[in-house]
């Protein structure tokens, strides 16, 4: 394996690299993914961090073969749920999920160099490691990338910037348009077909770029051609299937594939590319990242149409218009996806509070988010990473999930909840949007019940699920199964106990209960934030009081700040007070006997989900003493003298341009809070001296009295004097009488340059201005 355009750069790498962080750039195709591991491993073992999991093993293969050596051995790859190397291994090429596992757990200590590949694609996991790995890093770090910034990488990282040239022939780019004039996936198959006949005219094999696997799977099933080999190409492609992509034989071939061809892999003997331009990637919305359907990058049709010109001058078909404008690159993970799994595994290597040399630093809004929906799901605490989100970052599931899997463990619901999580973590939706009629997987009007029902039968319904879908969702069940010690055969019962699975479900994440709100001849489900939507593929009625939400996705260009429930379990709201959704409010409090009691309302999202009188506990019952005080019903002369020793102690606070303490209420209530009254029948137990401020000194309490009296009473009306200080302003307040008119400034305060106001019920007048009192 000689005469790579990146091996101009091997003298001067390897004198770098013991000496500084080294960033290389050269073009796909160029060398370095295989020969950068090679190099670096001569002196220690290399880890080669890959964005995807086919990359990972496709080049393990081939450094193994570059290396005469078996795979598994000398050379290997770990990724999810597959693993050839052990701890001997020099050379080992891993996905970024496994290397922050490593880091969180120190087994990244045992390698010399670590090399970020394809850098550019700037996902989540490989921002965090390039910022772990800059806080704590091994004795050398690579990064490397076909298309990036590498002078200002290698300055943030003080590192140094080494650049290769690629084989680069000349590609003619045509446009054949699209519906939408944009890149889109309307009659995408058909246009897939037409494109790649054209494609076919001229020489070498034809690259089809699509967003997805089900897009692979409808242009193959579309494509009419003889005499040439249609293959697919995506991340979950078995080593077998991989190599019939990378060894061709004597037969043309079209290669359908994802964006996994875009930089990761080098397909040979490309003559003609086919872009679709369109990538499935995640969108921040509300907190989440949404999965959608874009537009891909201009950095990404460049990089797509240079796979036509490796080995001579070839050809792009572009399925848009050439006036289209795409945005020129495309953003970092970082700035468009939930940071929640960013924080969790950033809290499991022990940085909870992200002070990390990111390239580019997160968005406090985010971070914000992802702290609170952490936090929520009990996976983060002020100490960092809890017991329970250690449990959550150790599953291949997103925390959310993760967390009600880890429920249903201890609700002794597994086994559904497994099974559920499996049929809703498909790449693409496992029931069809068209129906078929009659519809018995969706009978009974809930969608977790017709996920359970397709992943169990034994006969799938051709028109009601995706059989792709299918696959993946009993892959992922039986991953899931393992890791929990089920071996047993997994459940084929359609029969499920909803009611547990949906209590599961709230008691580990209360956001996922939503009430219905009528909005004229529409109904709305809220659960305290923004309202949404019930998608139209939901089995669910819309006559239902409140439902629990499994899953749901952002609507795309037309309508961005929507959003559409897609799969949904009603839920009468009796089940949604038993999970301790909402919170208490108390609406009514009475003492009788010594006793507090109250009735209390559980209020979620402004709906009342079940009322109860009796004896409060807890929070309710501190509210209930609070009101209480409030409102005269207990201790009412000494609640009333502390009033008057605060309202004195702000004013002289303010007067000497001191910050006020608490005012009444607020006392009262951090005093109850302190006191912590835990039962409405612990009445006993309280005394005036609870609740009596303390006195200003006398000196200083004579002169308020003095100056500030709080009343004024005159033969035919008593006022209320309050005074701010702060807009040295006294307001009378009356209280009582017939006086009409205004009372006389003899018998006021002084209080030289303050305005005086006068107020009557919603009547205020000024009885001196403040600039002919001064």
């Amino acid at each position: 394996m000689s005469g790579l355009p990146v091996d101009a750069l091997k003298e001067r790498f390897l004198a770098t690299i013991d000496r500084c962080p080294v960033v290389v750039s050269s073009p796909t195709g160029s060398g370095k993914s295989t020969q950068l591991p090679r190099w670096c491993a001569v002196d220690g073992p290399a880890l080669v961090v890959e964005p995807r999991r086919v990359a990972a093993q496709g080049l393990a293969q081939r450094v193994a073969e570059f290396e005469g050596a078996r795979l598994g051995d000398q050379v290997g790859y770990v990724v999810r749920d597959d693993a050839r190397a052990h701890a001997s291994t020099r050379i080992v090429f891993a996905t970024p999920g496994v290397a922050l596992r490593w880091v969180a757990s120190g087994q990244i200590d045992r390698f010399r160099t670590v090399l970020l590949d394809e850098f550019h694609e700037r996902t989540l996991e490989v921002d965090l490691l390039y910022a772990l790995l800059g806080k704590r890093p091994p004795p050398r770090r690579v990064v490397m990338s076909a298309t990036l910034d590498g002078v200002r990488i290698a300055a943030h990282l003080g590192g140094e910037h080494l650049s290769a040239e690629g084989r680069r022939f000349p590609v003619a780019t045509r446009y054949l348009g699209s519906p939408e004039g944009a890149p889109s996936d309307r009659d995408l198959e058909r246009r897939v077909a037409r494109a790649v006949a054209e494609a076919l005219d001229g020489e070498g094999d034809v690259l089809v770029f699509l967003p997805g696997k089900s897009e692979l799977i409808a242009a193959r099933d579309a494509l009419r051609v003889r005499d040439v080999d249609v293959l697919l190409l995506h991340g979950q492609l078995p080593l077998q299937e991989q190599a019939q992509v990378f060894h061709p034989g004597a037969q043309r071939r079209v290669i359908l594939s994802t964006n996994v061809a875009e930089t990761s892999l080098t397909v040979p003997r490309i003559g003609a590319v086919v872009d679709a331009g369109l990538v499935r990637r995640t969108r921040y919305h509300q907190g989440r990242g949404f999965l959608t359907l874009s537009p891909i990058a201009m950095d990404s049709a460049d990089q797509r149409a240079g796979r036509a010109g490796r080995l001579g001058p070839g050809r792009c078909l572009r399925l848009w218009d050439e006036r289209a404008v795409l945005a020129p690159s495309t953003p970092p993970e970082l700035h468009r996806e939930s940071l929640t799994p960013l924080l969790l595994a950033a809290a499991a290597a022990g940085e909870p509070g992200l002070d990390l040399p990111f390239l580019d630093a997160p968005r406090p809004y985010a971070v914000d988010d992802a702290r609170a929906e952490l936090t929520i799901l009990d996976a983060l605490d002020d100490d960092g990473l809890t017991e329970r989100g250690r449990a959550i970052f150790g599953l291949p599931l997103p925390a959310s999930l993760a967390r009600f899997v880890l429920q249903a463990q201890d609700d002794r619901c597994l086994d559904d909840a497994i099974d559920l999580v499996a049929a809703l973590s498909t790449r693409r939706p496992l029931l069809r949007r068209q129906r078929p009629d009659p519809d018995p997987l969706r009978e009974g009007g809930c969608d977790a019940t017709a996920h359970l029902r397709a992943l169990r039968t034994t006969n799938a319904y051709e028109d009601g699920v995706e059989p792709a879908a299918l696959a993946e969702a009993r892959s992922t069940r039986a991953r899931l199964r393992n890791a929990w010690g089920l071996f047993e055969s997994a459940p084929t019962s359609w029969a499920i106990d909803r009611r547990r699975l949906v209590i599961c479900a709230m008691r580990a994440d209360p956001r996922t209960a939503y009430v219905a709100r009528k909005r004229g001849q529409q109904i709305a489900w809220a659960n305290g934030g923004t309202e949404v939507q019930l998608g139209r593929s939901c089995a669910v009625d819309t006559d239902v009081p409140a439902v629990v939400v499994w899953a749901s996705a952002a609507m795309g260009r037309d309508r961005d700040n929507q959003v559409m429930l897609t799969a949904v379990t009603p839920a009468p709201l009796a089940w949604l007070a038993e999970a301790g959704v909402g919170r208490d409010q108390v609406v009514a409090v009475q003492v009788s006997g010594g006793v507090i009691t109250a009735t209390l309302e559980r209020v979620f999202a402004g709906k009342t989900l079940a009322t109860e009188t009796g004896v409060p506990k807890g929070a309710s019952a501190r509210d209930a003493l609070y009101q209480l005080l409030v409102r005269g019903s207990l201790f009412a002369k000494t609640v009333r003298l502390s009033r008057e020793r605060l309202a004195d102690a702000a004013l002289w606070a303010r007067l000497e341009g001191r910050e006020p303490p608490l005012d009444a209420d607020a006392w009262l209530r951090a005093r109850v809070e302190r006191l912590g009254f835990e039962s409405g029948d612990d009445l006993a137990l309280l005394s005036d001296s609870d609740f009596l401020a303390d006195p200003l000194p006398d000196d200083i309490s004579a002169r308020i009295t003095q100056a500030f009296p709080r009343q004024l009473a005159l033969p035919d009306a008593t006022y209320r004097l309050e005074y701010e200080p702060v807009g040295r302003t006294c307001t009378l307040v009356k209280v009582a009488g017939t006086r009409k008119m205004l009372p006389p400034l003899q018998f006021v305060p002084p209080l030289p340059g303050w305005r005086l106001v006068v107020r009557d019920k919603s009547n205020e007048r000024v009885l001196r201005d403040r600039a002919r009192s001064a």
